[in-house]
């Protein structure tokens, strides 16, 4: 495992090297421009997943040999717990960061202005592999955005609402993806759901009744405003979380290396998880909090 966060290390610096020679050869075309700005996301998300991925492993080892030290039967099921929330955040990330590497490969970049008159739908949900992404609550009915296509060719894409979501789609019938968007919805929605690998997401200003999720692998995640009557999850892998300003009836929240800060915010139950983040909610109303860091601080 060593040698393989050695190769993306080195990958990573040569294909900065390689941006930097380039910026002092000539001027560079939009596209290549585009095609090299994420193919250093990619190897620098990789990397950095690789640095996560062996902290957690070498943290989970000196757990799993004191705990062996003093006795499996009272330490079992907290090492099983640790040891399913560092599998199932770390997994899918490794999946996520891959997967976004593959995809956005050698495309160009365009921005697009989308809207309609009523949005129609109780619910939205956008994922982006490498892109910021910004949701906020309005009193109007209708639905407004900004959107940046990554298209392997410039004009061939299209976006749109459709379904709850923002369509996109090409006249070639080639892959389109999402990068950074900012969206306006109604405020009042039943559900909202945000997921990006590399890049932050931040969501402001909506009550939503049923079930909501925020997910980022390489980025922050801010929530404020919001009030939701059922479920909230907010989960990042390397990136910090902060949640101001709101009121949640079930609350998870977790982050392998980075903090997690809840302020001026109410839960009737809530669950707070780190690796090697610190975790603060002081002066939140939180009535069953469940905590758990393995080696960064608390403060309640």
């Amino acid at each position: 495992m060593l040698k393989g966060l050695i190769k993306l290390s080195l990958l990573a610096a040569l294909v900065i090297g390689i941006v930097f020679m380039m910026q002092h050869i000539g001027p560079l075309s939009p596209d290549t421009r585009v095609m090299l700005k994420y193919l250093g996301f990619g190897f620098l998300g990789l990397a950095a997943l690789g640095i996560v991925s062996v902290t957690i492993l070498g943290l989970t080892a000196i757990i799993m040999g004191i705990s062996f030290a003093k006795g499996a039967g009272f330490w079992a099921g907290r090492r099983e717990r640790a040891g399913g929330f560092v599998a199932e955040t770390v997994g899918g990330a490794l999946k996520g960061a891959f997967s976004g590497l593959n995809e956005a490969g050698s495309s160009s970049s365009r921005k697009v202005e989308i809207s309609v008159d009523k949005y129609n739908w109780t619910s939205f949900k956008i994922k982006t592999q490498t892109g910021d992404l910004t949701l906020a609550g309005h009193d109007q009915p209708g639905a407004k955005a900004s959107v940046e296509l990554l298209e392997k060719e410039e004009g061939d894409a299209e976006a749109c609402f459709e379904d709850g979501e923002i369509k996109v789609k090409s006249k070639s019938g080639r892959k389109v993806l999402i990068g950074d968007a900012t969206v306006f919805l109604p405020s009042r929605l039943a559900a909202l759901c945000a997921e990006s690998v590399n890049g932050d997401i931040v969501i402001s200003g909506f009550v939503t009744e049923g079930a909501s999720a925020f997910k980022g692998v390489n980025g922050d995640i801010s929530v404020s405003g919001l009030k939701n009557g059922s479920e909230v999850s907010v989960k990042t892998v390397s990136g910090d979380v902060e949640i101001k300003e709101s009121q949640f009836n079930s609350l998870l929240t977790q982050s392998i290396s980075g903090d997690v800060v809840i302020t001026d915010s109410a839960a009737e139950s809530a669950v707070i998880k780190t690796v090697s983040g610190d975790i603060d909610y002081a002066g939140s109303d939180i009535k069953n909090p469940s905590v758990k860091t393995v080696s960064g601080s608390v403060t309640k």
